[in-house]
């Protein structure tokens, strides 16, 4: 019986300063309460500042969520629009705006109340010396904590700081340039660490202290910039398109997801997160999308240049097609491997070894000797996201018309395809270093698809 309160509250207006430049400005401020549970079931732990000590801390009452409020919610916004000369079509437009994260309590609540004393809940590792069995798997040893997930009682909402300048201008032709810059600058970002872990082949430095946890604190930050160039056609005679080219550039230290919602992203070393700056999991360096739509119109005065039956057959037809080409997006690449006073594992990166990782030997697209496995008792020296995924193609289009069949009864009729060379291509590379597969794809985009859609409407 999860509880959240939500409250919010806003005011903006528009100034206009003079003829050619408007302002317009606002002040927004949110509040989400961490979540609460009816009866009191939640857990957390209480950590000591050393990580030498863990004691699981329950709730134990409905307005009880074990976290800090955070109600600084205040987020200004102001942008503007600028026409420098009265007689031309340029217009500068920028803004700046903060925005929080309001929905990050809900999966931290879930992992809250799953752990022990309420269930049991508990992440082993199978040593020589903490065997386990099928009559043994449950049982918690000495050395870890019967509880998977804690998080900072301090834990702050994130937010993006967003700043934007563009420059639009109409050209001959109804075609319209239009000319973009974007940064963002986010703070107070989720990061996911395992505590009290150390390298295979390492001494435990503190044999007293727990593990098998993933500890959630909000210390991480994210920079992204780009820049856009879109050139487009304004609706004339049935047609219009446009082709918008993208330079970007994001980096964080923030690329982790909580443990139980999707595939989770951990530290490889708890003691050293800044280690983990990298570019960002979607960080796609350039892109070049273009879409195009016709619409034939209706008969000789809407664009079809015929009358008659051959008019009827082909007015009102819509064709709309888009190609998105762009650079692959980055690829961490792994050593699997436990990590030691966990049952983790997936998390250790290799060792590189100086040779360049794209030059790959025929029948590869990554090169294996690229990589070495980490030196024992140390960390490896491989950066997160240090690879570059494949090339990304994608090729989407469609046709759909309306036949007014009377005055009450109309059908629409639309045909849908993806990929529609049936291209093939890749998401990512297989980068498991010990695989046989290293350097070949990991799986296939999806093939062609068409759908077809009718609807009767009445």
């Amino acid at each position: 019986y999860l509880r959240q309160t939500l409250m919010d509250a806003f005011i903006n207006d528009d100034w206009r300063i003079r003829s050619g430049l408007t302002v317009n400005a606002g002040l927004r401020w949110e509040y989400e309460s961490p979540i609460t549970e009816l009866q009191g079931r939640l857990v957390n732990l209480n950590i000591a500042p050393d990580f030498t000590s863990e004691t699981p801390v329950v709730a134990g009452s409905r307005n009880n969520s074990l976290m800090q409020p955070d109600r600084l919610g205040i987020q200004p916004r102001i942008s503007l629009a600028w026409r420098p000369l009265a007689a031309s079509s340029l217009v500068i437009r920028a803004g700046y705006g903060i925005y929080r994260n309001t929905s990050v309590y809900q999966s931290v609540a879930l992992q809250m109340a799953q752990q022990s004393p309420l269930s049991k809940s508990l992440s082993v590792q199978n040593t020589a010396a903490n065997p386990l069995t099928l009559a043994s798997g449950f049982n918690a040893s000495s050395t870890t904590t019967a509880n998977t997930f804690a998080v900072d009682p301090n834990f702050r909402i994130g937010y993006a700081q967003t700043w934007n300048v563009i420059v639009q201008r109409d050209l001959p032709a109804a075609l319209m340039l239009t000319a973009t810059y974007l940064g963002t600058k986010g703070t107070r970002l989720l990061q996911e660490s395992l505590p009290n872990t150390y390298p295979v082949g390492a001494v435990n430095p503190c044999p007293s202290c727990l593990a098998g946890y993933a500890y959630l604190q909000s210390n991480g930050n994210l920079t992204r910039e780009s820049g856009q160039i879109q050139l487009r056609r304004r609706l004339r005679s049935g047609l219009t398109a446009s082709v918008l080219y993208t330079f970007a550039k994001s980096i964080d230290d923030a690329g982790f997801s909580i443990q139980g919602q999707g595939n989770a992203l951990v530290a490889q070393n708890w003691l050293n997160l800044a280690a983990e700056r990298a570019l960002s999991n979607f960080d796609q360096r350039q892109q070049v999308t273009a879409q195009v739509q016709y619409t034939s119109g209706m008969g000789i005065g809407g664009g079809t240049l015929l009358g008659g039956w051959e008019g009827t057959l082909l007015k009102e037809w819509t064709f709309t097609s888009q190609v998105t080409s762009g650079t692959g997006f980055p690829l961490t690449p792994i050593f699997p491997g436990a990590i030691n006073g966990t049952g983790s594992s997936g998390s250790i990166r290799p060792n590189t070894t100086g040779a360049s990782a794209t030059a790959a030997p025929a029948g590869l697209f990554l090169n294996p000797a690229a990589f070495a496995a980490p030196t024992p008792g140390q960390w490896g020296t491989a950066g997160r996201n240090s690879i570059t995924g494949p090339a990304q193609f994608a090729l989407i289009g469609s046709m759909s018309r309306t036949f007014r069949l009377n005055d009450r009864l109309n059908a629409d009729v639309r045909l849908d395809a993806s990929n529609v060379l049936n291209h093939v291509t890749f998401p990512t590379w297989n980068t498991t270093v010990t695989s046989a597969q290293f350097g070949l794809p990991g799986t296939a985009s999806p093939m062609r698809k068409v759908q077809t859609t009718v609807r009767i409407r009445f």
